[in-house]
C-alpha cells in the first residue's frame, strides 16, 4: 500500500497561489500580443503630430507604417514610429544601423560618414578614424 503524503493547508495554499500566478503571466502576455498594434498607432499617431515634414510625407510614412504593423515588422516599425522614429525611414543598414531612407535606401547626407568599418555607405573621410 503507497503511503499518501499529507498536504498541509500551507502547501496547498502554495500550490494554488502559483497555479493563479502562472495563469496571470499567461494572461498578460496574451493581452500584450494583443495590445501591440494599438500601441503601435498610438506611438505612430502621436509621432505624425509632431512631425515638421510635409503632409505628403507624413502620410506616406503613416502608410508605410499602417504596413508594417499588418507584418508585424516591430524592429522596423519603431524605427518609423517609435518615440524618436522617422516617418521617412524605409530600412537600416545592417552594419551601422543608420537610418535608410527613400525608395532606393541610401542615408541622408547629413548622417555619413559613421566611421563604422565595412558600412557599405561609409563615405572616405581622411580627417577621421573608422571606429
Amino acid at each position: 500500500m503507497k503511503d499518501k503524503k499529507i498536504e498541509t493547508p500551507e502547501e496547498k495554499l502554495r500550490k494554488e497561489n502559483k497555479e493563479i500566478q502562472d495563469t496571470l503571466k499567461k494572461e498578460i502576455k496574451m493581452l500584450r500580443l494583443v495590445a501591440r498594434p494599438f500601441l503601435a498607432y498610438k506611438k505612430l499617431i502621436l509621432n505624425a503630430a509632431k512631425s515638421d515634414y510635409d503632409f505628403k510625407e507624413v502620410v506616406e510614412g503613416l502608410k508605410f507604417a499602417a504596413k508594417l504593423i499588418k507584418k508585424k515588422d516591430w524592429a522596423l516599425l519603431d524605427r518609423v514610429a517609435g518615440t524618436s522614429g522617422d516617418l521617412m525611414a524605409r530600412g537600416a543598414c545592417s552594419k551601422c544601423a543608420i537610418n535608410l531612407v527613400g525608395e532606393d535606401l541610401l542615408p541622408r547626407e547629413f548622417t555619413m560618414p559613421c566611421l563604422i568599418k565595412d558600412c557599405p555607405y561609409n563615405q572616405n573621410n581622411s580627417e577621421r578614424e573608422l571606429i
